[in-house]
């Protein structure tokens, strides 16, 4: 693999289209380096980009990459110093710096995620009301295989039912769901229900995601714009883990 910093080097942040706009399935961009790997793959880095990293709770997105001069199958998505990079096979000619070319999602697989993780954070509100105190999660995962959030602490006794009812209540009230930005000073102010507050890195402004009436999470991820496009959220189960316990879910 080469060194991601090699690639990065010299370049300004990514404009990452996915944070204001997680429904963009295509965008024209500019090509700004490729670095092969091997005769038939490398890593390209574009001025925008509509594909969200591995990271965040969320698996890479993929899809292609692509002018006339060449294809590339983007097989996954890392970020670097503000820089997102494409890895992929590339067929049908080389690369060329300066290029126009063509980023296109694998759609399906997206929007899947964006429905997993907005019912996260879904689940975070319906835990707090079903055990009647402040969570602090440990981390999460919004994707396949297996959809999760984790809490500290141990869980007395968690009624799945009930932590069912109560997601797939806010499912159905059609809620909102948008990004807003804020200040470090104002971020506190802004956010609530957020189960992840403790964990945070230090920024000048953080992207919180709100869903109206329901919770305010600091969050890079992709969402779905209204909480009735998540469908039904299954609870697969709660688990004990190291320091306290596992929430698996699904959608349906």
């Amino acid at each position: 693999m080469v060194n991601l910093s090699t690639i990065s080097a010299e370049l300004q942040p990514t404009n990452k289209l996915y944070l204001t706009d997680s429904y963009l399935k295509t965008i024209d961009t500019t090509l700004l380096r490729y670095v092969p790997e091997t005769k038939k793959s490398g890593y390209l880095v574009t001025a925008d980009t509509i594909m969200h990293p591995k990271g965040g709770a969320q698996p890479s997105d993929i899809g292609t990459i692509e002018s006339p001069s060449f294809k590339a199958t983007i097989k996954k998505v890392l970020e670097h110093s503000g820089v997102i990079i494409h890895y992929g096979e590339v067929t049908d000619g080389v690369p060329r710096e300066g290029d126009r070319v063509s980023i296109t999602i694998e759609w399906e697989g997206r929007y899947k995620v964006m429905r997993l993780h907005t019912a996260g954070h879904i689940v975070d509100y319906a835990a707090l009301q079903v055990l009647g105190r402040d969570l602090f999660s440990s981390k999460a995962f919004h994707g396949p295989p297996e959809s999760f959030v984790e809490y500290i602490g141990r869980a007395e006794r968690v009624d799945i039912t009930s932590l069912q009812k109560i997601s797939n209540d806010i499912v159905k009230a059609s809620r909102r769901v948008y990004p807003i930005w804020v200040s470090r000073e104002d971020l506190m102010k802004t956010v609530k229900g957020a189960p992840n507050i403790a964990r945070l890195p230090d920024l000048e402004t953080y992207r919180v995601v709100v869903i109206d009436g329901v919770n305010a999470i600091p969050c890079g991820g992709t969402h779905v714009a209204n909480t009735i496009e998540v469908g039904e959220i299954l609870i697969r189960g709660v688990r004990d883990v190291e320091n306290g316990f596992r929430v698996i879910y699904d959608v349906g």
